[in-house]
Formats: C-alpha cells, structure tokens, sequence
C-alpha cells in the first residue's frame, strides 16, 4: 500500500472564479498564500468533500468544503469562521484542491484498495492508526445496532 496521496483524482465542480467570488480580495490573496503553504496538513477527499487542518495563529483548525453542483458549503473551527461568507482556510482549501489534487488522499480509492486486502493487513493498518491516531478507538469499538 501506497504511503503517499492517491494519484488519481476525480473532478470536482469548483473553479477558481467561484471560490474568488465568494470572498473580500485581501481574503482570497490570504488564502492563496495558505493553499501554497506548508500551514495545510492532513489534506483528504471524501465522496464530494474535501477536508484538511491548518496550523494558524491561534492553533489547529479543521476545515471542510462540500461540493454539490455549484452549491459550496464550507465549515471552519477557527474563530473567524463565518457560515455566510467562508474564511481563508475554506478558500484556501478549495484552491489547494484546485492547484494540486495529487497532495489530497482520496478515501474512495483507500477503501477500494483495503476491500482487496487480506484482513491481516487490514488489522495491522489498524493498529498502526490506534498507535498514531488513539482516538479512534473508541469509533471502532462501536457497535453496529441489530
């Protein structure tokens, strides 16, 4: 299994001039510098929504765009998160997106991989992310109801 992002990327309907329309010029500038920065970790594709974490001034805020047609829906825990008018991380998601697919995991083509994969390693995947990521245990402890 590969370490790095996908390689393949599906579109997504989201252009340039929509993300620059929804936001003040000196925002739009503000973002782009954050698409190119190293501030974007953990960048992930889900189905029609992309996610990442951006080290900012004041900690680690999660963001997320969900792309429906032309409908964009945006969510940030930073503090100047707005649900009206999205905030340069949500931008600069969006033209990080747009400006380098190849660095965004797609978890479409990872589960695609995994439903081949003998459960072994699918156990030891497992164990590895615990390891790293403690949190989501209790996710896999979960029971699914009868």
């Amino acid at each position: 299994m590969a370490d790095g992002p996908s390689t393949y990327h599906r579109a997504l309907p989201l252009t340039t001039g929509q993300l620059e329309a929804l936001c003040p010029a000196s925002v739009f500038r503000q973002a782009a510098r954050y698409a190119k920065s190293a501030h974007m970790v953990d960048r992930l594709r889900i189905g029609e929504a992309l996610y990442a974490r951006f080290h900012g001034t004041r900690g680690i805020y999660s963001t997320r765009i969900a792309v429906a047609e032309r409908d964009l829906k945006f969510e940030c825990t930073c503090p100047l998160a707005n649900p009206r008018q999205p905030c340069k991380h949500a931008i600069a998601l969006g033209l990080g997106w747009l400006e380098s697919p190849g660095s965004f995991h797609d978890l479409d083509l990872t589960l695609a991989r995994l439903a081949h994969a003998r459960k072994a390693e699918i156990l030891t995947l497992l164990r590895q992310a615990a390891q790293q990521l403690p949190e989501i245990v209790p996710l896999l402890d979960r029971r699914r109801p009868s």
